[in-house]
């Protein structure tokens, strides 16, 4: 069970780390930079409890507020995405049975579930992060054009190190 903890406190902070130093570099036009950190909230296994998701969302959050100086941002986005995540979970169709040792991750779920999924789970922070920091509708279609700019390029890079740094779950 210790080796589950560490496994999990080395991703927060490993993803922590890749957002503050190499992602948050990258700014594409200007406006556009991928978002990570998140896979960290929708990689946690189902049969974690929801006050614990919602706990986690906080906490990398406010990590990334508290390096990038902007209070609340993050946190707020992170927190909205790790309450609804149940809620994506049970409405995204998925035929077969959820096994207990199963994550929601690329090897271990269906591709085409998988990618609904992070499709969903990077629309919802996006949305709520971006019309947080603008705080108004004045802009809008800027606002949205951006929101979808970002999503597309965080789900490119969550992909991208979904397929490449993490492995299925161990079959008991």
């Amino acid at each position: 069970m210790n080796k589950v903890y560490f496994k999990h406190i080395l991703r927060f902070i490993l993803l922590v780390a890749l957002q503050l130093f190499f992602f948050n570099r990258i700014a594409l036009w200007g406006m556009i930079t991928p978002v990570v950190y998140i896979i960290f909230i929708f990689s946690l296994p189902f049969q974690t409890p929801r006050w614990l998701v919602i706990l986690l969302g906080f906490a990398i959050g406010l990590t990334i507020d508290l390096f990038e100086g902007v209070i609340g941002l993050h946190a707020l986005a992170t927190l909205v995405m790790a309450f609804v995540r149940p809620m994506i979970i049970q409405i995204i169709p998925f035929k077969l049975e959820r096994e207990e040792h199963l994550q929601p991750v690329f090897y271990d779920m269906k591709p085409r579930w998988y990618i609904q999924y992070a499709i969903c789970m990077t629309l919802i922070h996006h949305i709520v992060f971006f019309f947080a920091d603008v705080l108004s509708l004045h802009n809008f279609l800027r606002t949205l054009l951006v929101i979808f700019g970002n999503t597309l390029c965080s789900l490119a890079c969550i992909l991208l190190i979904q397929i490449l740094f993490y492995k299925p779950s161990k079959r008991y």
